[in-house]
């Protein structure tokens, strides 16, 4: 007979915590939300079948998600049915459209109760939105103190079997074999970029040509790259230009600009850092995103091509 803290219905995903069990100094919420989505779909399976439930097969996304069945105390006289899904990759974490979504899916199983596994965590919302539904929430903070729990040979055995190797490189969801880093390439800038409404932009801008007009009172979330400015509203932000920046009478500009020459009219201010580009302009705000996980294997399976994961690691962005 299996500890109550072991069984799904009773502690299994959920973050209560059974009594007598150990504390694991190796087991953490970090380590586990940083590994291969294979992985922690194969960790989840292993925690249902130490609870003794009936396993049905794995159906696995093309975004990394992974959703299987599972038949909770088959032996007693009310068995329950149960689907459990891990999060897309991209979407590590879960806020309330990814519950709902999930209990759109449930909807399609007879009187199946749901489990969601967001390694990253739910925003307090999906939270709410999860009990609303009757969906468990899981993170990974969850399934540590569930792998804690275990017996020590069993926890020992799983944390070896799921560190080994590259366990934080995610798997291919088509051929399942380890996927590699690959540039991303740099898109396309538009023409023309012209802002005529006040307001804040939190999209990145990037174009030829940028202009806010007169009257608008505009704030920019991103860095604005372009090859020619001008402002002849208010801009606040940080911008980067590859020619010049000209401030049109009554303009104003604050922020940080970054650029081959600036024009600054008379009755127009800058507020703010400036300096002179010698050369090609390099971002000097943020870093930019510049690789992806890809299939290495695409030659052999086609379908691979159409895998692409960002990083979850935000310190990874350049390397």
């Amino acid at each position: 007979m299996l500890d109550p803290f072991l069984t799904l219905q009773e502690a299994g995903f959920s973050q209560k915590r059974g009594r007598g069990a150990p504390d694991r100094h190796y087991w953490s919420p970090e380590l586990i939300a940083s590994l291969d989505w294979l992985r922690i779909a194969e960790l989840a399976r292993a925690i249902a079948a130490l609870a003794g439930c009936e396993l049905a097969g794995s159906k696995v996304g093309m975004d990394g998600s992974v959703l299987f069945a599972m038949l909770e105390e088959p032996r007693s006289p009310n068995p329950r049915r149960a689907l459990v899904k891990l999060a897309p990759w991209n979407e590590w974490g879960a806020a309330p459209e990814q519950v709902e979504s999930f209990a759109a899916e449930l909807a399609t199983a007879r009187d199946a109760r749901g489990i969601l596994i967001a390694p990253d965590g739910f925003t307090r919302a999906a939270v709410q939105r999860a009990a609303e539904l009757r969906i468990e929430s899981v993170d990974a903070a969850s399934l540590c103190q569930v792998l804690s729990g275990l017996p020590p040979e069993q926890s020992d055995f799983y944390f070896v079997v799921a560190t080994a190797g590259e366990s934080s490189t995610p798997s291919c969801p088509v051929c399942q074999r380890k996927m590699a880093r690959q540039s991303r390439a740099a898109p396309m800038p538009p023409l023309a970029r012209i802002f005529d409404e006040s307001g804040l932009v939190a999209d990145e801008v990037f174009c030829h040509m940028f202009e806010v007009k007169d009257g608008c009172d505009i704030t920019f979330l991103h860095e604005v790259r372009a090859r020619k400015m001008i402002i002849r509203g208010h801009a606040a932000g940080d911008f980067v230009c590859e020619g010049p920046v000209t401030l049109e009478p009554g303009a104003t500009l604050d922020g940080t600009i970054a650029a081959c020459s600036l024009d600054v009219r008379d009755g127009a201010e800058l507020r703010g850092n400036f300096r002179i580009l010698e050369g090609a302009p390099k971002s000097f705000v943020t870093p930019k995103l510049r690789w992806e996980w890809r299939c290495a294997f695409v030659g052999e399976n086609p379908a691979c091509a159409g895998v692409a994961f960002e990083p979850h690691d935000l310190e990874d962005l350049e390397r």
